[in-house]
């Protein structure tokens, strides 16, 4: 779980004006080795070290062995080298880098002074989670989850904050949770009172959901709607397909949308 830390003097004056409240959470970018600062230099030296000595040996293997018996340590080097410098312990500014939650909003600290920040009854939340798998006679076996969620706010301005930040699996539900509980009670009572709301691809209001390819459902006919990999199925009474699909990256703030519709077709 995170622990709150203190932000830098210029976001935490921006949190101030924009009322965000209590600072709750702090995630930090995510390591593969949790490297302090005053051994960053030294771990940055021995990772390039051992990348030489390890291209070192696929180039004396290319020469005096076989190409093909150099190209595995020579491919390695690569990757490696690209791992490297992508690293927070490599970039000092990503590592850096701060995701910060407060009660009424969240703050993106990009270093170098570049600061995003809005609030959750003003954000709109787009989320894209990719599952990789390893497919083995026919087995499909899950191992690696990425994840970006791209925050707007009412300015335009946007932000990616992806699966670089340690431990999504948390910091997401919290995101999608305090946005749901700012607008979910505004966007019900704007249907309730006869208006049509979008979100995204769909469409609801007082009667039923609608898409522009599909047309429109009557809330008596909506079986449920819910999501499975990667996309929201809105299913019809009665019948075994989806009634409209859309993936789950194209629906804003979607806890809201599934929170307001799911009060109307039950």
């Amino acid at each position: 779980m995170s622990v709150p830390t203190s932000p830098s003097p210029e976001a935490a004056q921006l949190a101030s004006r924009r009322g965000f409240g209590r600072l709750e959470h702090t995630f930090l970018p995510s390591k593969e080795l949790n490297v302090q600062e005053k051994y960053r230099g030294l771990f940055i030296a021995a990772s390039l070290t051992g990348i030489a000595c390890l291209a070192t040996g696929g180039i004396l293997l290319w020469v005096y062995t076989s190409w093909w018996l150099g190209l595995y340590p020579l491919l390695f080097s690569a990757l490696s080298i690209g791992a490297l410098v992508n690293s927070p312990n490599f970039r000092k500014r990503l590592g850096s880098q701060r995701l910060h939650l407060f009660e009424r909003g969240l703050l993106v600290d990009m270093g170098a002074g570049q600061l995003f920040a809005v609030r959750f009854d003003q954000a709109v939340h787009y989320q894209e989670t990719v599952q990789e798998v390893i497919v083995y006679k026919g087995t499909k076996t899950p191992y690696n989850a990425m994840h970006t969620s791209t925050l707007v706010a009412p300015n335009g301005t946007r932000v990616q904050i992806s699966s670089r930040f340690a431990d999504f699996g948390t910091w997401l539900p919290l995101i999608s949770e305090a946005i749901a509980h700012a607008q979910a009670q505004k966007v019900w009572e704007a249907v309730r009172e006869g208006q049509q709301v979008s979100h995204g691809p769909f469409s609801v209001d007082a009667t039923g959901i609608s898409t522009e390819r599909e047309g429109a459902l009557p809330w008596s006919a909506v079986a449920t709607i819910d999501v499975s990999g990667g996309f929201v199925a809105v299913r019809q009474q009665g019948q075994p397909k989806a009634w409209a699909l859309a993936k789950v990256e194209t629906v804003p703030n979607l806890l809201v949308f599934l929170t307001v519709a799911s009060n109307l077709y039950r």
